[in-house]
Protein backbone atom coordinates (compact mmCIF):
# COMPACT_ATOMS: atom_id res chain seq x y z
CA UNK A 1 0.00 0.00 0.00
CA UNK A 2 1.44 3.52 -1.14
CA UNK A 3 1.67 5.90 0.89
CA UNK A 4 -0.77 8.45 -0.64
CA UNK A 5 -3.56 5.93 0.11
CA UNK A 6 -2.89 6.86 3.93
CA UNK A 7 -2.78 10.53 3.31
CA UNK A 8 -5.91 12.41 4.18
CA UNK A 9 -6.53 16.26 3.42
CA UNK A 10 -9.11 18.12 4.23
CA UNK A 11 -9.57 21.98 5.47
CA UNK A 12 -8.01 23.36 8.39
CA UNK A 13 -10.12 25.57 10.69
CA UNK A 14 -9.26 27.62 14.35
CA UNK A 15 -9.07 24.08 16.14
CA UNK A 16 -5.81 23.04 14.18
CA UNK A 17 -4.86 26.51 15.46
CA UNK A 18 -1.65 25.23 17.56
CA UNK A 19 -1.10 22.09 15.06
CA UNK A 20 -0.64 24.41 12.46
CA UNK A 21 1.56 26.53 14.15
CA UNK A 22 3.79 24.10 15.53
CA UNK A 23 4.39 21.99 12.27
CA UNK A 24 5.16 25.93 11.00
CA UNK A 25 7.80 26.88 13.26
CA UNK A 26 9.46 23.44 13.68
CA UNK A 27 9.73 23.18 10.20
CA UNK A 28 9.80 26.76 8.81
CA UNK A 29 11.00 28.67 11.40
CA UNK A 30 13.47 30.59 8.42
CA UNK A 31 9.22 32.29 7.51
CA UNK A 32 8.03 33.24 10.90
CA UNK A 33 4.12 34.04 10.92
CA UNK A 34 2.23 36.02 13.40
CA UNK A 35 -0.65 33.96 15.76
CA UNK A 36 -2.88 37.00 13.89
CA UNK A 37 -1.72 35.77 10.36
CA UNK A 38 -2.30 32.09 11.31
CA UNK A 39 -6.05 33.11 12.72
CA UNK A 40 -6.96 35.00 9.62
CA UNK A 41 -6.04 31.78 7.72
CA UNK A 42 -8.02 29.63 9.98
CA UNK A 43 -10.98 31.86 10.13
CA UNK A 44 -11.32 34.62 7.45
CA UNK A 45 -13.46 33.76 4.16
CA UNK A 46 -10.72 34.72 1.64
CA UNK A 47 -8.65 32.41 2.85
CA UNK A 48 -8.79 28.80 2.43
CA UNK A 49 -6.23 26.34 4.38
CA UNK A 50 -6.14 22.56 4.20
CA UNK A 51 -3.67 19.77 5.56
CA UNK A 52 -2.64 16.98 4.39
CA UNK A 53 -2.55 14.37 7.29
CA UNK A 54 -1.13 10.70 7.83
CA UNK A 55 -2.98 9.13 10.55
CA UNK A 56 -3.56 12.15 12.81
CA UNK A 57 -0.14 14.11 11.87
CA UNK A 58 -0.19 17.15 10.00
CA UNK A 59 2.91 16.31 7.43
CA UNK A 60 1.57 19.87 5.12
CA UNK A 61 -0.38 22.37 4.38
CA UNK A 62 -1.47 24.80 1.49
CA UNK A 63 -2.90 28.38 2.68
CA UNK A 64 -4.48 30.12 -0.29
CA UNK A 65 -6.03 33.49 -0.92
CA UNK A 66 -8.96 33.11 -3.29
CA UNK A 67 -11.88 34.52 -5.12
CA UNK A 68 -13.95 33.96 -7.85
CA UNK A 69 -11.59 33.74 -10.24
CA UNK A 70 -8.25 33.13 -8.84
CA UNK A 71 -6.20 32.28 -6.21
CA UNK A 72 -2.87 33.08 -4.75
CA UNK A 73 -0.43 30.55 -2.91
CA UNK A 74 0.21 32.38 0.21
CA UNK A 75 2.36 29.26 1.42
CA UNK A 76 2.28 25.38 0.52
CA UNK A 77 5.15 23.61 3.09
CA UNK A 78 5.51 20.08 3.11
CA UNK A 79 7.53 18.31 6.39
CA UNK A 80 10.90 17.34 4.79
CA UNK A 81 10.89 13.42 5.66
CA UNK A 82 7.90 13.42 3.07
CA UNK A 83 8.87 15.38 0.36
CA UNK A 84 9.04 13.73 -3.25
CA UNK A 85 6.63 11.48 -2.37
CA UNK A 86 3.39 13.27 -3.67
CA UNK A 87 1.87 15.44 -0.64
CA UNK A 88 2.46 19.03 -2.24
CA UNK A 89 0.81 17.54 -5.30
CA UNK A 90 -2.16 16.09 -3.60
CA UNK A 91 -2.32 19.49 -1.51
CA UNK A 92 -2.64 21.26 -4.72
CA UNK A 93 -5.11 19.20 -6.23
CA UNK A 94 -7.33 18.88 -3.52
CA UNK A 95 -11.23 18.60 -4.18
CA UNK A 96 -11.23 20.43 -0.47
CA UNK A 97 -11.57 23.86 -2.54
CA UNK A 98 -15.14 24.64 -3.66
CA UNK A 99 -14.87 28.35 -4.50
CA UNK A 100 -17.95 29.76 -6.27
CA UNK A 101 -15.71 30.50 -8.95
CA UNK A 102 -17.52 32.76 -12.38
CA UNK A 103 -15.32 31.73 -14.95
CA UNK A 104 -14.54 28.71 -17.22
CA UNK A 105 -10.73 29.52 -16.14
CA UNK A 106 -9.71 29.44 -12.44
CA UNK A 107 -6.44 30.92 -12.03
CA UNK A 108 -3.72 30.05 -9.67
CA UNK A 109 -0.49 32.71 -8.88
CA UNK A 110 2.78 31.75 -6.87
CA UNK A 111 5.85 33.59 -5.82
CA UNK A 112 9.29 31.67 -5.91
CA UNK A 113 12.97 32.67 -5.47
CA UNK A 114 14.79 32.20 -8.53
CA UNK A 115 17.55 30.44 -6.56
CA UNK A 116 15.30 27.99 -5.05
CA UNK A 117 15.66 25.11 -7.62
CA UNK A 118 13.34 22.35 -6.04
CA UNK A 119 10.40 24.30 -5.91
CA UNK A 120 10.26 25.25 -8.98
CA UNK A 121 10.80 22.26 -10.57
CA UNK A 122 7.87 21.38 -8.49
CA UNK A 123 5.83 23.83 -9.82
CA UNK A 124 7.03 23.50 -13.52
CA UNK A 125 6.00 19.85 -12.88
CA UNK A 126 2.87 20.94 -11.59
CA UNK A 127 1.81 22.78 -14.96
CA UNK A 128 2.71 26.36 -13.35
CA UNK A 129 4.38 28.39 -16.10
CA UNK A 130 6.90 31.33 -15.30
CA UNK A 131 4.96 34.91 -16.09
CA UNK A 132 7.37 37.25 -14.92
CA UNK A 133 10.39 37.93 -13.15
CA UNK A 134 10.26 40.48 -9.55
CA UNK A 135 13.39 42.16 -8.53
CA UNK A 136 14.29 41.88 -4.97
CA UNK A 137 10.90 40.40 -3.69
CA UNK A 138 12.65 37.88 -1.25
CA UNK A 139 14.96 39.82 0.74
CA UNK A 140 16.88 40.73 -1.68
CA UNK A 141 16.72 37.43 -3.71
CA UNK A 142 15.00 37.94 -7.04
CA UNK A 143 11.45 35.70 -7.54
CA UNK A 144 9.11 34.44 -10.26
CA UNK A 145 5.85 35.08 -10.47
CA UNK A 146 4.20 31.45 -11.54
CA UNK A 147 0.74 30.78 -12.72
CA UNK A 148 -1.62 27.95 -13.41
CA UNK A 149 -4.80 28.22 -15.62
CA UNK A 150 -7.53 25.31 -14.53
CA UNK A 151 -10.55 24.18 -15.67
CA UNK A 152 -13.59 25.47 -13.02
CA UNK A 153 -15.46 21.87 -13.25
CA UNK A 154 -12.11 20.18 -11.34
CA UNK A 155 -13.35 22.34 -8.12
CA UNK A 156 -17.11 20.91 -8.51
Amino acid sequence: MGLLQNIHVRILNLNDFQNLKMFHVKHFANYPISNSSFNAYLTLQQYKTAGAFLNKRLIGYIIFLASDSEADIVYIAVDPKFRKKGIGTALLNSRCFTWNISKSEFKIFLEVSVTNKTALNFYLNQDFRIISLRKSYFKNTDSYLMQKIINSKCFT
